[in-house]
């Protein structure tokens, strides 16, 4: 909306060291488009400051967001959480005290159009966190066989053991093998993906600045279908958008905004 007034609602994102976040310019502008009274702030906390504000946080906004480092630690402040949260072991949107996970949905989705179900396929992920984690789930959940690849060996080791208990087939590997079909960089650096991976069938990128990474960039010279990061970061942003308000939004309308306002590159 072009106004605030004492009916107007507030939503935002919980996190630190997130000057970078696109999710006010996302979020605002379909407040806006949709006629919707509401307005979506950036709660940058650090950790003393999370535990002081986030019981106030949860009460007074009416749904918000949860990124780094406080989508695990989140949890134990809420009402519940779903069932893909629960499993994923993070959250990273809130709704009236009650968490979800909608990172997991949106690679889930974004991966079943481009590739239906995933049975007896291979996939490779890059990185042990938390998109990792929420990576795994999804495509875990559309059939594929996990292989981790993280720095440190421990991390992985620990992810495929969370995997294998929620009952996917699980492994850690050291890289990328030519046998695989969808490879997922959960990580802050595109180049760690070894080129081996690209004889794969799909390539997801979490990274969006810029939007077309090395990975990326590489993958579609050789003729391998990318998701980019910022289709990820819009798709799991509408997913919010849906468990908050129900408004359904069109996702190429958003990314044409936010490249029009150069925000994106």
């Amino acid at each position: 909306m072009s106004w605030i007034n004492a009916a107007t609602k507030l939503f935002g994102l919980v996190g630190h060291n997130i000057s970078y976040t696109l999710s006010p310019a996302i979020h605002n502008y379909i407040f806006q488009e949709a006629g919707y009274n509401a307005v979506y702030l950036a709660f940058d906390l650090s950790e003393e400051r999370f535990l002081k504000t986030i019981n106030s946080i949860i009460d007074l906004c009416e749904g918000f967001n949860v990124t780094i480092p406080y989508k695990e630690k989140v949890v134990e402040f809420l009402n519940g959480v779903d069932r893909n949260a629960e499993r994923v072991g993070a959250v990273n949107t809130v709704h009236r005290g009650y968490g979800y996970n909608t990172d997991y949905t949106a690679i889930k989705s974004l991966v079943n159009e481009r590739m239906g179900s995933l049975e007896n396929m291979i996939c490779f992920i890059y990185g042990a966190g938390g998109a990792a984690k929420a990576s795994a789930v999804a495509l875990g959940d559309l059939g594929c066989r996990l292989f981790i690849v993280n720095r440190t060996a421990e991390k992985a080791e620990h992810l495929a053991r969370k995997l294998d208990s929620l009952g996917y087939e699980a492994y850690v590997a050291n890289q990328c093998s030519a046998n695989v079909d969808v490879v997922v960089n959960a990580t802050p650096n595109p180049s760690f993906v070894h080129d081996i991976c690209l004889s794969a069938k799909l390539v997801v990128e979490l990274v969006y600045a810029p939007v077309e990474t090395v990975l990326v960039r590489k993958a579609r010279s050789r003729g391998v279908e990318a998701i980019d990061g910022i289709r990820v970061l819009v798709r799991q942003a509408l997913e919010a958008q849906k468990i908050w308000s129900g408004i359904e939004f069109p996702e190429d309308k958003v990314i044409g905004y936010l490249y029009a306002r150069k925000l994106i590159w």
